[in-house]
This record gives structure tokens, sequence and C-alpha cells, in this order.
């Protein structure tokens, strides 16, 4: 009975849960719906399929990506007791646990077939994809008055929504890469409205996450990350040429006086940050008003954990890239690759949620590290037979 009830939970539960997350901020109500599924489809599920199947469990305790998230969680537990932070102590605590259930999650998918995995990540994207023509048939009629593509449903910000499109984009480019669909016109026929609704939101950032995954992806799949950089350039020279406000006329949006700024009060607590949540507030004369993002996620970690804190996060990143390489013959971590890497080329301009409830954040950090660790545990499976 325990058994059946495992298994209808991992080949049933999580997958529709994990369909939702993929897709549910396209037409959830608002963020508020979108953390409730959650709750209700993945990390409500996940805990009690973990309770079931213990074994699992282990499993995630032997994972060093696992183990770099626990040790990194339980550092930013512990900051806790120095934290400047408004919200509520109880309520922060609650997010490290949120991620780990991610982490179960998908494990407990790919322990049961690791197909079954890679198809509803497969299937999301192409839920995306039918977004992405929606969303730009709906600012293709509300364009002049809106300039930039905001996105439906619980998507209220252009760069926020562009995360969201991004990362999908990079599944159906990487797919591509990896040769992972019998046709192999079909990824580029995907990835074709979602670089348009990408390029839509008028966010660089994206553009140049892809960019630094191809250059990725050279180690990868060689040949074909050849041609796509290739591709890239190619269109980054026609984007230029048709719309080239987008280069141009933010320049570097102030980005150096911001991260000179982030770095000198995280130079007052170098070591142990002034705890997770804080409040930070950075003054740039020539914007005219105050920030309180450094627009780095690096940054952002070591404001708030200081160099231990950023040390424990660059080693679980390092976990997850090292076991990429090391099975980089395989499909699935070639494009569980290429999420990675597309979230950390992403952070290195924009975002300081590093750890919060499920938002346009989490897919560009721990949707493809916890495909990542679960692709890992399901490998190491196989190669034990």
């Amino acid at each position: 009975m325990r058994l059946r009830i495992s298994d209808f939970i991992s080949s049933y539960w999580l997958v529709a849960g994990y369909l939702v997350l993929l897709s549910g901020l396209f037409w959830s109500a608002n963020g508020s719906q979108y953390t409730k599924f959650f709750y209700a489809l993945l990390a409500a599920p996940a805990l009690i399929a973990l309770l079931l199947s213990p074994k699992v469990f282990m499993q995630l305790l032997k994972e060093p990506i696992t183990l770099a998230y626990l040790a990194f969680a339980a550092w930013l537990l512990l900051s806790l007791s120095w934290t400047q932070a408004d919200t509520s102590l109880s309520g922060l605590a609650k997010r490290p646990l949120y991620v780990f259930m991610m982490f179960a999650a998908c494990t407990l998918i790919a322990c049961k077939d690791q197909r079954l995995l890679l198809s509803a990540l497969r299937v999301g994207a192409f839920l995306a994809v039918g977004a992405a023509v929606i969303n730009l048939c709906i600012y293709a009629n509300a364009y002049p008055s809106e300039q930039r593509l905001i996105g439906t449903g619980a998507l209220s910000n252009p760069l926020l929504t562009s995360h969201v499109l991004g990362f999908f984009c990079t599944y159906w480019l990487a797919g591509w890469l990896a040769q992972s669909e019998r046709r192999d016109w079909l990824p580029i026929i995907c990835a074709t409205p979602l670089l348009l609704a990408l390029l839509a939101t008028g966010s660089r950032t994206p553009l140049l996450a892809l960019t630094l995954t191809s250059l990725w992806m050279l180690v990868m799949t060689p040949r074909r990350g050849a041609y796509l950089i290739g591709a890239l350039i190619a269109l980054a020279i026609t984007t230029f040429a048709a719309m080239p406000e987008i280069f141009l006329e933010r320049g570097l949006s102030f980005r150096p006086q911001l991260w000179a700024d982030a770095v000198s009060q995280a130079a007052a607590k170098p070591w142990f940050g002034y705890g997770y949540d804080s409040k930070f507030i950075f003054d740039i004369p020539a914007i005219g008003h105050l920030l309180s993002d450094p627009h780095n996620v690096e940054l952002a970690v070591l404001l708030e954990l200081g160099a231990v804190g950023l040390i424990l996060w660059l080693v679980m990143y390092g976990a997850a890239l090292f076991r990429c390489l090391q099975q980089r013959r395989h499909a699935g971590f070639q494009i569980a690759s290429a999420l990675l890497v597309y979230g950390i080329a992403a952070g290195l301009t924009e975002g300081s949620s590093y750890l919060s409830r499920p938002n346009e954040s989490w897919f560009l950090i721990w949707i493809p590290l916890s495909l990542v660790a679960a692709l890992s545990i399901q490998q190491r499976q196989l190669d034990k037979r």
C-alpha cells in the first residue's frame, strides 16, 4: 500500500505539480496563487513521498549538490540570529525547506523514471511556446501604448518576465544543440516565438545570458555550439539595425557604480554579512533616486551572508557544473547545464532574490539546480546496475 501511494505521488501528483510550476506564472491570477499551487502540488506531496520512501531521502543526502545546498541553507538559517530583516523570522526560516522540497520532488520523479522528468520539462516548454504566442498577440494589439511586453497571469514586470521566457528559449536552443528531438527543426520553430517575446520585453540581460550559455555549449556540444554562436551574432546585428535603442538607450544602467557601492557596504561585514533578507540602500547620485537591489545575485549573497555564504553558494554551483561536465555526452545533462548556465549569467546583472517563495527567480536558480541534482542522483543509480 505504501509503495502504491508513493508511486502515485511520483508518477502523477508531482508531475502535475512540476507542470504547474513551469507554466503557472503565465496563467495564475497572481503570485500568491502561484505559491499556493506549489505548496499543494509539489511541496506537500514531496514531503509525503519522502516519508514513504526513506531510500530516496538517503540518496538526496548523498548527492554533493544537495549537500552543498543544505550547508548553504544551514548558514542562511544561522544568519537569522543577526539579520536586520523586517519580515517574520519564522516565515524566512521556511524558505530553505521549500527549495529542498523542490530538490526532493525532482528526485522522486527522476528515480521513478528519468524520462518522466525530462518529458514533463518538455511539455512545460511546449506550454511556454503557446504562452509566448498569446503574449505576443496581446502585445501587438497594445503597442505602442505599451512599449514593453509585460506578460499575462502572475507576470507583472518585463524584466522578471524575461527570466521565464529566457529559461524556455534556452531549453529549446539546448534541445537543438543536444539533438534531443527526432525532428531537428522543431526546437528552432519553438524557440522563435520565445525569442521574439524576449526581445519585446526590452530586457538586455537574457541576450547576454544566451550568449554566455552558447559559449558554455561549445564545451558540451562543440560543433552545434559554434553554429549557435554564429546565429546569435547574426541576430545581434539584425536587432541592432532594427532596434538600436535596446543596446544604446540605457548604456550600462549605472551597474558599475551600483556594484561598487554594494562591495563597499559588504566590506563593512565581509565574513558573516548583514544576515538573510536584510535591507540595503544604494545611493547613485546620477540616478536621482535610491535603489534597494544590487542587481547581481552573487553580490546579494555576499551582502547578506558574507564571504562564508558566498563560498558555499559557489561550491553548490561548482558541484552542479562539474557533474554536468562529467556527463556531457548525456542529452539530459546538456540541456540541464544550459539552463543552469543561463541562470548564472542572467543573475550577473539582475536579481537579488536568491532564496524566496516560488517566483520568477526560481527559473534562474532553483529549477535548474534541482534538475541537475535529480539527473545526477538517477544517473548514479544507473551506474550501479
